[in-house]
């Protein structure tokens, strides 16, 4: 079962990882590419503003579960480090419940969002893309944001003596 956790999490890490650095590429390529454009050719890429947003909206969602991959919010470690060893259980599963929660509402209200889209065939101004693509990024990173509590939350439970940076792999 270990394996399996470990295989799984290798796996999911490599696949935030990728993504995060292709759609952080792609962010500073088609803003360059606009910004030469404009200046070049005297003609913004008017659809690329568009694509960005979209694009910036994934890497905001993806890096949300990497940041909780590798515990990085400040507020969330000092309240950690801060506790006693048999105080510092409880803190993290306050954080890991509260996170879910609220991870849960965001899942809930993003996919009604994604499915309201989808219902009314909306699509994007410049390019003409199915809205929901986009909007797609707001349940899929809570779902990932989700794994990584689960997982945040186990390692404390078997590793209480252990500092916040070093719960989770790579952190």
């Amino acid at each position: 079962m270990k394996a399996v956790a470990s295989t799984f999490d290798r796996t999911l890490t490599s696949l935030e990882n990728a993504l995060i650095v292709a759609t952080f590429a792609s962010i500073t390529l088609l803003a360059f590419a606009n910004v030469v454009s404009r200046y070049a050719l005297h003609a913004s890429l008017s659809w690329s503003n568009e694509l960005v947003v979209g694009l910036a909206v994934y890497l905001i969602m993806i890096g949300t579960s990497a940041a909780i991959r590798l515990n990085a919010h400040p507020a969330f470690s000092v309240l950690q480090d801060m506790s006693r060893p048999v105080l510092r259980k409880i803190v993290v599963l306050a954080i890991a419940v509260a996170m879910f929660a609220f991870l849960l509402i965001f899942l809930w209200l993003g996919w009604d969002m994604v499915t309201s889209q989808l219902d009314r065939g909306r699509v994007t101004p410049a390019l003409g893309l199915p809205q929901w693509l986009l909007s797609l990024a707001l349940p899929l990173g809570a779902v990932l944001s989700m794994v990584r509590v689960v997982q945040m939350a186990v390692t404390a439970i078997r590793y209480n003596e252990q500092s916040s940076s070093q719960l989770l792999p790579g952190g």
